[in-house]
């Protein structure tokens, strides 16, 4: 198999959410991300939208909630990692879904500034020496004291729920 590495830059469509991956069991941010294809059109001298390619960024760990806390709708964003394509038939044809492992992501400051907070020490779920997945990794029935009535997690909370700190 390629391991297909990739770049993206791009705006999020809605605030980042938080998952639960079926197979670890570890909780991660999903960004959900709109990249504008665009050319410089000769003729109006202008940049034109020639279409729109949508990338779910995936971010484990303390990436995750980082992000988490970090990122809101709308906000420009620059994802880096490994690329996958998921295809599947439905009744209405095939379906397929783009997806980035992230390495890394950040605020895109081409159209803005950004600053940086450093998280503190044993923050987030990969400090190796502290990590028991069997005692820390959060399940669904869990999952649900963080939810409001219509069963989001806010980012406040799933921070909290990533870093393993007991909820406020």
């Amino acid at each position: 198999m390629v391991d297909s590495r990739m770049t993206i830059m791009g705006n999020l469509t809605r605030d980042p959410q938080l998952r639960i991956g079926s197979r670890s069991g570890e909780p991660f941010a999903v960004l959900a991300v709109a990249v504008n294809n665009r050319r410089h059109d000769k003729e109006s001298g202008r940049w034109v939208t020639t279409g729109t390619t949508f990338f779910d960024v995936l971010c484990w760990r303390d990436m995750g909630a980082n992000a988490l806390l970090t990122f809101k709708k709308g906000d420009p964003v620059i994802a880096h990692g490994r690329f996958r394509l998921s295809e599947w038939s439905t009744e209405k044809g095939t379906r397929a879904n783009a997806t980035i492992d992230a390495d890394a992501v950040g605020p895109d400051v081409s159209f803005g500034t950004a600053s940086f907070a450093k998280g503190s020490v044993g923050y987030g779920l990969d400090r190796v020496d502290e990590y028991h997945p069997e005692e820390e990794i959060p399940d669904a029935d869990r999952l649900e004291e963080y939810a409001d009535e219509n069963g989001e997690v806010s980012d406040e909370a799933a921070a909290e729920l990533l870093a393993h700190e007991p909820a406020a």
